[in-house]
Protein backbone atom coordinates (compact mmCIF):
# COMPACT_ATOMS: atom_id res chain seq x y z
CA UNK A 1 0.00 0.00 0.00
CA UNK A 2 1.63 3.86 -1.07
CA UNK A 3 1.42 6.52 1.09
CA UNK A 4 -1.03 8.55 1.44
CA UNK A 5 -0.97 11.74 -0.75
CA UNK A 6 -1.97 15.02 0.16
CA UNK A 7 -2.18 18.65 -1.19
CA UNK A 8 -1.61 21.55 1.01
CA UNK A 9 -2.75 24.63 -0.41
CA UNK A 10 -1.52 27.91 1.68
CA UNK A 11 0.24 31.38 1.00
CA UNK A 12 2.42 31.43 3.73
CA UNK A 13 5.30 29.34 2.77
CA UNK A 14 6.16 29.19 6.92
CA UNK A 15 2.33 27.43 7.17
CA UNK A 16 3.26 25.28 4.43
CA UNK A 17 6.52 24.05 5.61
CA UNK A 18 5.30 23.67 9.24
CA UNK A 19 2.17 21.40 7.75
CA UNK A 20 4.75 19.35 5.46
CA UNK A 21 7.01 18.90 8.38
CA UNK A 22 4.30 17.68 10.64
CA UNK A 23 2.65 15.48 7.63
CA UNK A 24 5.73 13.90 6.72
CA UNK A 25 6.95 12.80 9.83
CA UNK A 26 3.50 10.51 9.28
CA UNK A 27 5.18 8.90 6.35
CA UNK A 28 2.61 10.60 3.88
CA UNK A 29 3.63 12.21 0.60
CA UNK A 30 2.99 16.17 0.89
CA UNK A 31 2.45 18.40 -2.20
CA UNK A 32 2.43 22.16 -1.65
CA UNK A 33 1.22 25.26 -3.63
CA UNK A 34 0.60 28.71 -2.59
CA UNK A 35 -2.21 30.55 -4.20
CA UNK A 36 -5.80 29.84 -5.39
CA UNK A 37 -4.99 28.67 -9.10
CA UNK A 38 -1.83 26.51 -8.60
CA UNK A 39 -4.52 24.57 -5.94
CA UNK A 40 -7.47 24.79 -7.84
CA UNK A 41 -5.07 22.76 -10.94
CA UNK A 42 -3.49 20.82 -8.77
CA UNK A 43 -6.66 19.52 -6.99
CA UNK A 44 -8.25 18.67 -10.53
CA UNK A 45 -5.16 17.15 -12.19
CA UNK A 46 -3.23 15.39 -9.29
CA UNK A 47 -4.26 12.33 -7.43
CA UNK A 48 -4.66 13.02 -4.20
CA UNK A 49 -6.32 11.24 -1.11
CA UNK A 50 -6.84 14.76 1.02
CA UNK A 51 -6.05 18.41 0.63
CA UNK A 52 -5.34 21.40 3.42
CA UNK A 53 -6.76 24.19 1.64
CA UNK A 54 -6.50 27.76 2.92
CA UNK A 55 -9.08 30.00 2.55
CA UNK A 56 -7.16 33.19 2.01
CA UNK A 57 -4.62 32.43 -1.11
CA UNK A 58 -3.97 35.02 -3.95
CA UNK A 59 -5.96 34.86 -7.34
CA UNK A 60 -8.96 32.38 -5.74
CA UNK A 61 -9.91 32.25 -2.13
CA UNK A 62 -10.31 28.94 -0.69
CA UNK A 63 -14.48 28.44 -1.07
CA UNK A 64 -14.05 29.62 -4.74
CA UNK A 65 -12.09 26.46 -5.06
CA UNK A 66 -14.44 24.42 -2.97
CA UNK A 67 -16.76 25.79 -5.47
CA UNK A 68 -15.25 24.75 -8.91
CA UNK A 69 -14.33 21.70 -7.41
CA UNK A 70 -17.87 20.26 -6.44
CA UNK A 71 -19.02 21.59 -9.87
CA UNK A 72 -16.08 19.71 -11.41
CA UNK A 73 -17.68 16.64 -9.17
CA UNK A 74 -13.69 16.00 -7.65
CA UNK A 75 -14.33 13.95 -4.97
CA UNK A 76 -11.40 15.01 -2.70
CA UNK A 77 -11.78 15.02 0.96
CA UNK A 78 -11.08 19.17 2.31
CA UNK A 79 -9.94 20.01 5.34
CA UNK A 80 -9.98 24.26 5.24
CA UNK A 81 -7.69 26.35 7.14
CA UNK A 82 -8.84 29.58 7.91
CA UNK A 83 -7.43 32.69 10.43
CA UNK A 84 -10.87 34.35 9.89
CA UNK A 85 -13.58 33.56 12.75
CA UNK A 86 -16.25 33.50 10.60
CA UNK A 87 -19.02 31.13 11.40
CA UNK A 88 -20.85 31.78 7.70
CA UNK A 89 -18.00 30.90 5.43
CA UNK A 90 -17.29 28.12 7.56
CA UNK A 91 -20.83 26.91 6.95
CA UNK A 92 -20.31 27.39 3.07
CA UNK A 93 -17.54 25.69 3.39
CA UNK A 94 -19.02 22.60 3.87
CA UNK A 95 -22.02 23.15 2.37
CA UNK A 96 -19.78 22.95 -0.46
CA UNK A 97 -17.78 19.21 0.89
CA UNK A 98 -15.35 20.92 2.85
CA UNK A 99 -15.04 17.52 5.52
CA UNK A 100 -13.81 19.61 7.98
CA UNK A 101 -12.65 23.42 9.38
CA UNK A 102 -9.11 24.60 11.07
CA UNK A 103 -8.83 27.65 12.75
CA UNK A 104 -5.42 29.27 12.48
CA UNK A 105 -3.08 29.15 14.61
CA UNK A 106 -3.92 25.70 15.06
CA UNK A 107 -2.03 22.91 17.05
CA UNK A 108 0.12 20.38 15.04
CA UNK A 109 -0.90 17.22 16.68
CA UNK A 110 -4.51 18.40 16.38
CA UNK A 111 -3.64 18.44 12.22
CA UNK A 112 -2.44 15.52 12.37
CA UNK A 113 -5.07 13.99 14.30
CA UNK A 114 -8.16 15.48 12.07
CA UNK A 115 -6.01 14.01 8.71
CA UNK A 116 -5.94 10.80 10.27
CA UNK A 117 -10.10 10.20 10.32
CA UNK A 118 -10.11 11.80 6.97
CA UNK A 119 -8.04 9.42 5.72
CA UNK A 120 -8.94 6.30 7.72
CA UNK A 121 -12.65 6.77 6.51
CA UNK A 122 -11.53 7.34 2.79
CA UNK A 123 -9.00 4.52 2.88
CA UNK A 124 -12.18 2.11 4.78
CA UNK A 125 -15.17 3.49 2.52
Amino acid sequence: MSAPRILVADDSRAVTLLIERSLQSMGWEIVTVHDGMQALVEGLTGKYDLAFLDHFMPVLLGVEILERWHDAGLDLPTIILSGLDDDDMAVRCLELGAVDFLRKPFNTKELQSRAKVQLTRRLTA
